[in-house]
């Protein structure tokens, strides 16, 4: 009976981890072999193999292995639409204790340029970024954001990386930033919107530079622009029943239009309407904005509106600077009313270039 309890199998395994090395995307998939022995003194059954992700797969023996022979897992990786380094890990189970084993394959895969274009759009010289946009969406003023980006050494050579546009509310920085051939750095960007600038929408630029080690013919220095964009918004969801009863509430004399009438192209032209304040708290106006590049300007002569006061805003328009003859064109207004804190008037007209 002892005999009995004491024969089992034994896997042991020759090799749990292979470097596939560098190759070519191109060249479609690579296979490795890792073996197995069964050391112990009956026979070894591999009951199942699973691997981590769709990009690779396993064979393996499906009779048993007898005690004292060697049989061996293949273990393939498909490096389409792939580049740059990766680590895999296929679980194997096995009829002994323990009964799971955990093999490993790693590599590096040079890619096409269709694959480069398609992932890596930008390029900074040898580096391939994959987006140049950054956009972080709303946060709530005096929270933070993270979010990254990829890059990818697209030469033969090592390069160093640099990002250059920090700001109070934007700490960007490279990791790694000395980068091997083939292989893929990131981008990592944090946001302070407690430091923002502005309310609502801020667009910021950072610039990524490329620098070879040495001058060689596939690696070459450039740079590149990124933009952040986030909207910082405020939020109302602590205030207590009395709080939102005495809060600011904001009027617009002039509705949702602020109607300029027929204009004579060429001139510049003014309109104004007024905000009034008929809540109970001070009702602060936190921004007012248009789209750049329309040739408008909006100025209100006070930030905030004691409880039954106005202010006005002076909102001017260059025609000579309307493309079409429409004028139609959005005015964000935002402020600390917890019921409307987003509103938008929207700045109508037509322009006479006869």
């Amino acid at each position: 009976m002892a005999m009995t309890a004491a024969a089992q199998p034994e896997a042991t395994w020759l090799e749990r981890q292979h470097d596939l090395g560098v190759f070519m995307e191109q060249d479609g998939k690579v296979t490795c072999h890792m073996r197995v022995l069964n050391t112990g003194t009956e026979p070894l059954l591999i009951v199942k193999a699973q691997a981590g992700c769709g990009c690779t797969a396993v064979t393996y023996p499906e009779t048993p292995i007898e005690p004292g022979d060697t049989a061996a897992v293949g273990i393939t990786y498909n490096p389409s639409g792939r580049p740059g380094q990766f680590t895999k890990q296929v679980l194997i189970f096995t009829n002994t204790t323990p009964k799971r084993t955990v093999l490993e394959i790693t590599g590096n895969v040079i890619p096409t340029p269709e694959t480069l274009d398609n992932q890596y759009p930008l390029q900074a010289g040898s580096l391939r970024i994959s987006q140049r946009d950054i956009p972080l969406g709303e946060i709530v003023k005096g929270k933070n954001k993270t979010e990254y980006l990829s890059a990818y050494n697209a030469s033969t050579d090592t390069i160093i990386v640099r990002v250059t546009g920090e700001q109070p509310h934007i700490r960007p920085v490279f990791v790694p930033d000395t980068v091997p051939p083939a292989r893929v750095t990131a981008l990592t960007v944090h946001y302070l919107s407690g430091h923002a600038p502005l309310w609502g929408l801020n667009t910021d630029t950072l610039s990524l530079s490329c620098q070879p080690m040495r001058e060689t013919a596939s690696a070459t220095a450039g740079t590149a622009d990124i933009h952040v964009m986030a909207q910082v918004i405020e939020s109302f969801d602590g205030l207590t029943d009395q709080q939102r009863a005495d809060a600011p509430v904001l009027g617009v004399d002039c509705g949702d239009r602020l109607d300029f009438g027929t204009m004579v192209a060429g001139l510049t032209v003014k309109r104004s309407f007024s905000i009034t304040n008929k809540g109970k708290d001070r009702l602060a106006i936190r921004r007012l904005w248009v789209p750049d590049g329309e040739g408008i300007t909006v100025q209100v002569n006070k930030q905030e509106i004691k409880r039954g006061k106005t202010a006005t805003v002076t909102v001017t328009v260059d025609t000579a600077k309307q493309r079409g003859n429409m004028l139609n064109v959005p005015l964000t207004l935002m402020t600390n009313d917890p019921e409307k804190p987003r509103s938008t008037v929207r700045l109508v007209g037509i322009i006479d270039k006869k």
